[in-house]
């Protein structure tokens, strides 16, 4: 059967395209996705959690992937989501929208109509926001934990940034400037929300003209010189095809460069070296890669001063600010506060404050290291590799350092341990068996003498003694800061949107390949610049925006 619409990758983006692409029902449209789907009220318990307990399922996930934070450094086990909803199956649910400057600056890379203007009635037409009740009935809700249910260390951490010139924020969505403020969170009910969930309903998958093919994965895009026909697919390990006068490539900021390349489009002097054939010689596909980098402070907190064990929330709060540093954009230092590391009886024991650049000016790259269809691509962050980036990150850990020890924070907790580069919530939970000891064992030594809890996790955390604690604490170096950091399942821009003279411009403002024939690419690998926020809420507006202009583009 050919298919108007063929969409590569039922994630963050993947959804929201099959769902407003599908609403003219002159439309036939195939959505493929490489991992399960997740039907409309038979949501897994751990997708449903609000804690994200779904990171720990090495189900959801790409087998192997593995990525390098900065040049010279060891390749990682980096997560990236392969089931139904992607990202939003799988993340820290925040919601942010970023500032202004961040569309600028996609405007300025020739992103037209991507201005804070332009952008924000798709954010509206996305979010219902139970906190501004605005929004009632749009797809995907979005709440705040109140201040009440705040960790007291975090309701400290609020006086303490006003006293470093940080007000309270009510909405940091609707306010372009720097403040503390109580975290977005995409949670509905007590549940994730996620975008299988809320774009693909069960109405939206009863649609004659929706089909959907979860447990498939692509494996090339089939060419006819430059244009695209369709694809080579694998699901349960059979060779299958699809025929489509359209293909929409919603794979992400590390699969869909690695698509095209494996399609031959590509740098054709890297294609050629693995013998694969030039069908677009686009040299932007895979570089311009960005990703926030970040890293952590553990603290251990005192009994009465903890989260509600009820409460599974993950993120409570945020700060945002800016470096000032001469050339960097508003907004560009990000500090954040966890409530729980575990969804184990543990986890409100524990909390979580993080420190990340925003804006980081390093630029990476995802490549090819054979033709193999199935082998992953080679992944390279290049953090710290413009030398803007290290003194803002650091800029962004002493912002977090200075809020822990100031007195009225410090009384809230035990201590503040940095903790090795690594992702943070796999340092606190372990499946099965192991998990229930780990449990036990992080109960019981959280609860323990200081001097002894202190050598416990100082030992556990390979950091040595604590940052900081009451009556004590050690300096902590610029190096080690640096050392401790860690890339955020923010992959972007290795596709990125640009004028057809720009050498790292894949795609044009209609989400169209440049010098390819009906494809596109629609996720966040288009975005010239990474948002200065989390970017699940920017994919989502993206997306609403990618599917109204392929549609009025293809009319013609």
């Amino acid at each position: 059967m050919d298919h108007d619409f063929l969409i590569v990758g039922g994630g963050t983006a993947g959804a929201v395209i099959a769902s407003r692409l599908s609403e003219n029902p002159a439309h036939r449209v195939l959505l493929l996705e490489a991992g399960d789907d997740i039907l409309p009220g038979r949501e897994p318990a751990d997708i449903q959690d609000p804690f994200p307990a779904s990171t720990l399922n090495p189900h959801y996930f790409w087998d192997g992937l593995t990525a390098t934070a900065r040049d010279g450094g060891t390749p990682a086990r980096y997560p990236q989501a392969r089931v139904m909803g992607g990202g939003s199956s799988i993340n820290g649910l925040f919601a942010l929208r970023g500032v202004p400057s961040d569309y600028a600056r996609w405007g300025a890379a020739g992103a037209r109509g991507f201005s804070w203007d332009a952008v924000l009635p798709y954010f509206r037409k996305v979010e219902d926001d139970r906190d501004r009740r605005d929004g009632a009935g749009n797809p995907h809700a979005i709440v705040r934990t109140p201040k009440a249910e705040w960790p007291a260390f975090v309701r400290a951490m609020e006086h303490a940034a006003q006293g470093a010139g940080l007000p309270f924020v009510p909405d940091i969505n609707e306010q372009a400037g720097d403040g503390f403020f109580a975290m977005p969170n995409a949670i509905d009910a007590e549940a994730r929300v996620t975008t299988s969930g809320c774009y693909l309903t069960a109405a939206v998958r009863a649609r004659p003209n929706l089909q959907i093919v979860p447990n498939t994965q692509v494996t090339r895009l089939r060419m006819n010189g430059a244009t695209v026909t369709g694809v080579d697919a694998v699901r349960g390990g059979v060779a299958v095809q699809y025929n489509a006068r359209r293909v929409v490539v919603c794979a992400g900021g590390i699969h869909s460069p690695a698509l095209l390349l494996r399609s031959g489009i590509g740098p054709a002097a890297d294609l050629g070296a693995l013998g694969i054939p030039t069908a677009v010689d686009c040299p932007g596909v895979g570089r311009n890669l960005q990703n926030h980098p970040y890293m952590f402070f553990a603290l251990t907190l005192p009994r009465g001063k903890r989260v509600a064990a009820g409460l599974q929330r993950f993120a409570v709060a945020g700060v945002r600010a800016s470096s000032r540093r001469p050339g960097a954009p508003e907004g560009d230092l990000f500090t954040f506060a966890l409530g729980r590391v575990s969804g184990e009886s543990f986890g409100p024991d524990f909390s979580l404050v993080g420190s990340a650049l925003y804006a980081p000016k390093s630029r990476g790259y995802v490549r090819l290291h054979s033709a193999d269809p199935l082998a992953h691509p080679d992944i390279n962050f290049r953090f710290l590799s413009d030398p803007e980036d290290a003194p803002r990150m650091v800029q962004a850990a002493r912002l977090t350092e200075r809020l822990l020890r100031d007195p009225r924070v410090a009384a809230e907790y035990h201590e503040a341990f940095l903790l090795p580069g690594a992702l943070a919530i796999s340092q606190f939970n372990r499946p099965g068996l192991a998990g229930k000891v780990l449990s036990l064992a992080a109960e019981t030594a959280a609860n323990s003498p200081g001097l002894l809890r202190r050598t416990i996790f100082g030992r556990a955390f390979k950091s040595g003694a604590p940052a900081a604690y009451r009556g004590g604490g050690r300096a902590i170096s610029d190096e080690e800061i640096l050392s401790s950091l860690s890339p955020m399942g923010h992959p972007v821009g290795t596709c990125a949107m640009g004028e057809a003279g720009d050498p790292l411009a894949v795609v044009d403002d209609a989400f169209r390949v440049h010098g390819a024939h009906n494809l596109f690419v629609a996720d966040a690998s288009v975005m010239p610049s990474i948002t200065s926020a989390n970017t699940n809420l920017p994919t989502l507006m993206l997306a609403e925006m990618a599917a109204q202009r392929i549609n009025t583009s293809t009319r013609h």
